[in-house]
């Protein structure tokens, strides 16, 4: 799914990089590591800035379309596949560090924190962004919903998504050793589409859908998207809408 996330992506992701960016206050040519890259999207902002970036992904395919795209800008930046919650880097390597809504899906998160803390440098900063939870009717807490229905089985679509909540973040960035840990809730409201579109855009974009949909059987997973439609007019409507995205961006830094 790397070619479609890589595109899909990039009507939100920068604008939520650019901000973490901004919260960790780094010198221009600070040592900079963006964990669960993805795409690139907060490591490409970075070099251009000036940063010496390291860039790590556990998919092969997605640091191969990384590489693509610094290798087209121009821009240097050192890229690895490789998994997060064992990264091959020396103890206090770096002076930021990353992780654009990577983390959050990490099998060990206080891991990830920790592997983040162990290689900052004293004084360093981290910053960690992952999906908020939201209330009430919102295109997140539709979708999710009908997979609780429809597929109860699968390790999806609790009530909150993990590190959802300002508590939770706060809580376990401190239990990984962060001090001075704050959480900044941002709101992003992408173009107007109408509830197809957006669906569709979801399908791509969400990295659980789009996975999703690579699992189930092709009638199963047609039966489950004419549900979530028909839920999403439902409750949406079909005309043309803004669709939200809310997040958590969390900052911890290693102590001195």
């Amino acid at each position: 799914m790397a070619s479609d996330y890589a595109a899909e992506v990039a009507p939100i992701f920068p604008w939520f990089a650019q901000r973490a960016i901004d919260l960790a206050v780094l010198a221009p040519s600070a040592r900079v590591l963006d964990v669960a890259a993805g795409p690139g999207t907060l490591s490409f902002l970075a070099a251009r800035a000036g940063a010496r970036v390291t860039a790590i992904d556990f998919s092969p395919a997605m640091i191969e379309k990384l590489r693509e795209r610094a290798s087209a800008d121009s821009l240097t930046v050192e890229s690895h596949v490789g998994d997060g919650q064992a990264l091959p880097f020396a103890d206090a390597s770096f002076d930021g560090a990353f992780s654009m809504f990577g983390l959050m899906f990490f099998p060990d998160r206080i891991l990830g924190f920790r592997e983040l803390l162990r290689v900052l440098a004293p004084g360093g900063v981290a910053v960690v962004a992952s999906w908020a939870a939201e209330d009430g009717d919102t295109w997140r807490n539709v979708v999710w919903g009908e997979v609780r229905e429809h597929l109860p089985n699968l390790p999806l679509g609790g009530s909150a998504p993990p590190l959802g909540k300002v508590d939770d973040c706060r809580q376990e960035m401190a239990a990984a050793g962060f001090a001075n840990v704050e959480v900044h809730e941002l709101v992003h409201t992408l173009p107007a589409m109408t509830t197809r579109e957006g669906w569709a855009w979801m399908v791509r974009a969400t990295a659980p859908i789009a996975l999703l949909r690579q699992r189930l059987e092709p009638t199963k997973w047609a039966f489950f998207d004419a549900c979530v439609l028909a839920k999403l007019i439902e409750t949406f409507g079909e005309e043309r809408q803004s669709m939200r995205r809310k997040a958590n961006l969390s900052v911890g830094r290693k102590r001195s």
